[in-house]
């Protein structure tokens, strides 16, 4: 840092730098690689540095080169994606040079902010870079702020007739209308981007009265030009849904203070002949969403939008009674209507379902038609599945809205009871939907099952009104939701990488496969966090942590970190209750195999390696308790069950002496001075009588003896090698045969997921004697930064975003 810091206090001086030629052509490429430093502040400084260093020198890098530097402008560090932004300005927005001494008058600042637009779109089409439009915007934020909010320009080029001097392409208004959209929300909301971080000397917040002129300002503009950008871009899907979303970010009191009524009536006509033109359900959200931000009480909106969205909701209403009363009529019968008499009633369905997620539509009464459609096809059996699949999503959304009114103002006690019925009910519909042949149809009930029961199990109890709708689910509806998870979302991939398969950018529906599947995860584990679900549903959820971690492992650990903060225990519980299963699944496939071989390298070592990764997860802080349980309770587990007499030699063993094998990974976790405490229980639980099996090392009760001792120093020589901490992993560490886990339970540990898992999970090994190892410095960074309380969150997955790389 101080290097770079002197280096550009003479880089900022011309008479300096020139005479600095020879010396940073020496020392190019390592200026260059500290772009990818580990420290994000020298990077930053390092990107200014080399701006300097090109405005001084004529070529002096290489188009590939600018390339490389152009990138940064994705970075997670603010400082340094500002930086890359401010080298973009100068290298492709800066004003083009005057031609000759008669040439023609330079353009003015107007033409030149489109010219650099059009630049900036060219950049992020031909780049070969991340697609993250709001990244950009936020790079340029600071460096460029006229031209990302310079909102005349970007709505005059999007405005621009078709076939006119400046008009876009296709592909260049799609990428233009992302830029505007983000570039709005910034405005609107004055901070950057999820996931990119503002650095330590951030500078201050923009003052509040000049944040709310600018957004004044911003609405102004967007309120006339709105109607017109919403009529030209109808057509298209990709163009008009994300337009919809400026109203959310506007000041929409602008209309009565600035007298824009008339502006307000053209897009409520825009907004209603989107809604009976499009049928695509992304279309329909944001224009139920538009509709909300007009129609919120308070505002100078509300007056307009509030009865002209009643009315469309009573057209749609009144078009779909009669189809329904045709469609009940002919299903009864057992006839069935034509595909275009179909094709309304989805398309109706679909615009009501993206409405009432927006709005409360409960003086409509659509409950009692949707439920008549889910009890005739559990009755009849035959039914269009997106039918269906509207019906479960409309009534979901009117028993949420009678819920929050029953919260609002209690209702009496027969309403409250009428509630339960009809919650009761939709629950029973959507359990018979888990096993429905259609994915789609059974997927989406799983998400509405799962969401409703969390929020029936917060209507506590000991409420005296709204306890009425408390609900759980007993042991066979959470047996059903556990059947579903490990049937739709921890799938066998295909291929020879299997579940630790990175995608690419082309396998766009194996990636939405999988977005699909991370989040009925991610439902399902509310619960477990929630404690609507037992111990044995976190349980059986943890057995994939190893597994699948490449894909499902940052919530799966999440769900262990917030059951860790909601009660230690049970989350100890909850990880002895997996090893446990593990264990038992093992003992079952395999038998009283003691063979030391498989105890070292087969599916057992698996299963060692999972209660390895469950003790770091315990923390640092306050983990005494937790691991205490643990051993009590794993020291009552592994004598349980009474010996077992062997087919050769007589010998009696117990079959569950193995899981001290399991149990020595968490003896770290016990604080050293109660170690002692601990190794005496641990004497006084072994039965009389019992006797060892293997020899040394392979001894159970030995490795688990020697896991509670304060130290296992040995007196050696200086050509010997100190001994690993656990005796056990001195012998693991000459295997070299691949690890697996039984069928259908914990993961496949291969030597691959093992280096792209944290470093953490693996024991630093010793080095020998007289020197210093390096790894164990990061192994403790690492573990005091994973597994301390504070650092509850997953980092936010900004990998497309940030730079990958760095220079040791």
């Amino acid at each position: 840092m101080k290097c770079i810091l002197a280096l550009k206090a003479l880089y900022e001086k011309r008479e300096s730098a020139m005479k600095l030629g020879l010396f940073f052509h020496k020392f190019k490429k390592r200026i260059l690689s500290m772009t990818q430093d580990r420290q994000p502040e020298i990077t930053s400084e390092c990107m200014q540095l080399l701006r300097l260093i090109s405005e001084h020198y004529v070529g002096v890098f290489s188009s590939m080169e600018y390339v490389f530097l152009f990138q940064f402008v994705y970075a997670a560090y603010r400082p340094m994606a500002t930086a890359a932004g401010e080298l973009i300005c100068k290298r492709l927005l800066a004003p083009p040079p005057q031609e000759g001494f008669f040439g023609q008058n330079p353009p003015d600042e107007f033409d030149r902010n489109i010219q650099n637009m059009k630049t900036l779109i060219d950049f992020y089409l031909q780049g070969e870079f991340h697609r993250h439009v709001p990244y950009l915007v936020d790079g340029l934020w600071d460096a460029a702020p006229a031209l990302v909010r310079n909102w005349e320009c970007m709505t005059a080029l999007l405005l621009e007739p078709r076939g006119g001097r400046q008009a876009l392409t296709s592909q260049q208004e799609r990428v233009l209308i992302e830029i505007l959209v983000a570039a709005v929300r910034q405005a609107a909301e004055g901070h950057p981007p999820a996931g990119r971080e503002l650095g330590k000397r951030a500078a201050r917040e923009v003052d509040g009265t000049r944040r709310w002129r600018e957004r004044a300002s911003m609405s102004r503009h967007f309120v006339k030009v709105l109607p017109q950008l919403l009529s030209k871009f109808a057509a298209d899907k990709e163009k008009v849904t994300p337009l919809l979303q400026i109203p959310q970010y506007c000041n929409l009191d602008v209309y009565d203070k600035d007298g824009l009524g008339s502006y307000l009536d053209s897009a409520l006509l825009e907004l209603d002949c989107l809604v009976q033109r499009h049928s695509d359900v992304a279309v329909l959200e944001a224009c139920a969403r538009a509709y909300g931000a007009y129609c919120c009480e308070g505002g100078s909106a509300h007056c307009q939008a509030a009865p002209a969205c009643s009315r469309l909701v009573d057209m749609l209403v009144d078009a779909l009674t009669p189809l329904l009363d045709v469609f009940l009529q002919h299903e009864k019968q057992g006839q069935f209507l034509g595909h275009h008499e179909m094709g309304r009633i989805c398309s109706t369905l679909r615009r009501l379902v993206a409405f009432y997620s927006t709005h409360d539509l409960s003086s409509w009464n659509l409950y009692e038609k949707m439920d008549s459609l889910l009890t005739l096809r559990r009755h009849q059996g035959s039914m269009p599945t997106e039918v269906i699949h509207c019906a479960l999503q409309c009534t979901y959304y009117a028993l949420l809205w009678q819920i929050v009114a029953a919260t609002d103002r209690l209702p009496p006690q027969d309403a409250l009871l009428d509630l339960r019925r009809r919650l009761m009910k939709f629950c029973v519909a959507c359990r018979v939907y888990l096993s429905h042949q259609s994915k789609v149809l059974s997927e989406k009930a799983f998400i509405l099952l799962c969401d409703l029961l969390l929020i029936l199990s917060h209507q506590g109890p000991e409420d005296t009104g709204l306890g009425l709708l408390f609900f759980v689910p007993d042991h066979i509806l959470q047996g059903k939701l556990l059947s579903f998870v490990r049937e739709h979302v921890f799938l066998e991939e295909s291929g020879s990488e299997g579940p630790s398969r990175i995608y690419k950018e082309d396998d766009a529906d194996e990636l939405h496969e999988l977005f699909h599947r991370r989040n009925m995860l991610a439902v399902f584990c509310k619960l477990v966090v929630y404690n609507v679900l037992d111990l044995s549903a976190a349980a059986e959820i943890y057995q994939f942590y190893l597994k699948h971690y490449h894909h499902f492992g940052d919530i799966i650990k999440e769900t262990m970190t917030r059951t860790r903060q909601n009660d230690r225990l049970r989350n100890a519980l909850s990880l002895l209750l997996c090893l446990q299963q593990l264990f038992q699944k093992h003992m079952d496939t395999y038998g009283l195999n003691y063979d030391p071989i498989e105890l070292i390298c087969g599916p057992f070592y698996s299963i060692r390696l999972l209660a390895r990764r469950f003790a770091l997860t315990l923390g640092f802080d306050r983990a005494r308790e937790a691991a205490h349980l643990i051993q009590r309770r794993g020291l009552a587990y592994a004598f349980s069950e009474a010996p077992v007499a062997e087919a050769e030699g007589g010998r009696q063993r117990y079959p569950n002496l193995c899981f001290l094998l399991l149990l020595a990974e968490f003896s770290c976790k016990i604080p050293p001075a109660e170690r002692g405490t601990a190794l005496a229980h641990f004497q006084d639980s072994i039965p009389e009588g019992v006797p060892s099996f293997g020899e040394g090392d392979m001894n159970p009760l030995l490795v688990y003896r020697k896991s509670l001792m304060k130290t296992d120093y040995v007196p050696q020589t200086e050509e010997e090698e100190e001994p690993a901490a656990n005796p056990f992993d001195a012998i693991c560490k000459e295997s070299k045969r691949p690890q697996e886990l039984p069928a259908a339970t914990c993961s496949t540990w291969t030597p691959d997921t093992l280096a792209s898992s944290s470093a953490g999970d693996r024991e630093p090994r010793t080095a020998s004697r007289g020197r210093k190892s390096k790894r164990d410095i990061f192994d403790v960074d690492f573990l005091s930064s994973e597994d301390s309380d504070n650092s509850s969150n997953e980092d936010v997955d900004v990998e497309g975003i940030s730079v990958q790389g760095g220079s040791d």
